[in-house]
């Protein structure tokens, strides 16, 4: 999920959400997954259709546990795992607890407008212990949409970022977890100045009204993973390979690099990342002769990538979704549907010339025949990119493989972050 936070300061940032159905194309053939034993600082990822309204492919399900001060928990399933954002967002109606408020020092309600590529979550701020398998992080703000302590209208300096997510992607997640290489979702930026609408001071509940301002570093979002008391140094994900489309896979999310034997770096290459290009994280790229530089970004439902040959399409910010079993095109608008899968070789490298990369291949094909047929995992899913000169490579870059993100500034046995190994 790609953050418009970008425009205005240099972070890590979150995905551009694509969901769309084209013409033509072969029946995809649907598999199973293999369960996967887990332990104490491992929790299980799902890739599978949860909306009943909307095609959404491509989309990593965690579940996480969300506790009040007395200890009250709840336990909310299909949360968005997204590598490029930091924070934990939840969607209307979603929660139950009676989360305490987080406030300024005037006792003002703290709300966030979380600016994303495909919009905005907007909501108020809420001090809870959030839990993932062993795991345990206390005093964590959470952004709750949807909630009556704020207006339910945005302010206009939020709306004007895009579309609000809650309502354009109702009912495909419960929430979105950023577990990105930030600490928090803005610092220093945010502390500085309140520019980028980012944070806001509200007063009178729903009929109220809210003003933009800073908030300290320690005060904002964060990166759950840093607040646990260990493995808060990054996360690995770990997908099986897919051959085709399939119903749905399970893959895991391990916390901590090289703090347990379960995620040492072993046979896979550290890439330090460039945190001032095209204001994301990056390492340079070559996809099919073509110079880029690549995010990586599990939130990002698909390869977002220039491919050869193909026309100029005309695509927007905001997402393509449509109905389930709709017989709809978006194809030659923001979606790739080439006649037959096209495969381009990538070059991945760290930033620094003369470090080590790798070679692997990127393909494209028509997502048609499995939309049309609800599958939820499908590795050839493409669309252009904003600018020619960033890729995304999104969830299906990462099947089939094992994908490190560490977090800015936290030491690892392998250097501090941020950066990516896989």
């Amino acid at each position: 999920m790609r953050s418009r936070i970008q425009l205005l300061l240099i972070v890590a940032a979150a995905s551009l959400l694509a969901t769309a159905c084209g013409g033509g194309g072969s029946a995809p053939v649907a598999t199973a997954s293999t369960p996967v034993a887990l332990v104490a600082n491992q929790v299980p990822v799902t890739v599978e259709q949860y909306s009943r309204t909307m095609a959404y492919p491509n989309a990593p399900f965690v579940t996480v546990t969300v506790c009040d001060a007395s200890g009250n928990c709840q336990a909310i399933d299909h949360v968005l795992l997204d590598t490029g954002s930091s924070g934990l967002r939840l969607m209307p109606g979603v929660l139950n607890l009676n989360l305490p408020a987080q406030t300024t020092s005037s006792g003002a309600q703290v709300a966030e407008c979380a600016q994303y590529g495909s919009g905005y979550v907007w909501g108020a701020q809420r001090l809870a212990t959030v839990k993932m398998a062993g795991e345990v992080a206390s005093g964590v703000p959470v952004t709750v949409a949807g909630d009556a302590a704020v207006p339910a209208s945005a302010p206009a300096g939020c709306a004007a970022t895009g579309p609000s997510v809650a309502q354009n992607f109702g009912g495909a997640f419960n929430g979105i977890l950023g577990i990105g290489v930030t600490p928090q979702d803005c610092g220093t930026y945010c502390a500085q100045t309140a520019a980028g609408d980012v944070y806001f001071a509200c007063t009178g509940g729903t009929s109220g009204s809210c003003t933009a301002t800073t908030l300290a570093v320690a005060d904002q979002t964060p990166n759950p993973v840093i607040r646990f008391a260990s493995d808060n140094n990054g996360t690995v994900l770990d997908f099986p390979a897919v051959s085709g489309a399939e119903q749905s896979l399970t893959a895991t999310l391990t916390f901590g690099i090289g703090t347990q034997p379960d995620n040492q770096l072993g046979a896979r290459q550290v890439y330090p990342m460039l945190m001032n290009v095209g204001f994301l994280p990056a390492i340079s790229a070559d996809i099919a002769g073509t110079s880029t530089f690549a995010f990586l970004d599990s939130g990002t439902n698909q390869l977002s990538i220039t491919l050869p040959g193909t026309p100029p399409l005309i695509g927007t910010l905001g997402p393509e979704t449509l109905p389930l079993g709709s017989a709809a095109s978006a194809c030659g608008v923001s979606v790739y549907c080439p006649s037959s899968p096209v495969d381009l070789t990538t070059i991945l490298a760290a930033p620094a010339s003369g470090n080590p990369h790798i070679t692997t291949t990127l393909t494209v094909s028509d997502p048609t025949a499995a939309l049309q047929q609800q599958l939820a995992v499908i590795p050839g899913f493409a669309t252009p990119p904003v600018s020619s000169d960033y890729s995304i490579l999104g969830l299906p870059f990462f099947y089939g493989r094992t994908v490190m993100t560490a977090i800015d500034g936290v030491a690892t046995p392998y250097g501090s972050g941020p950066f990516w190994a896989f």
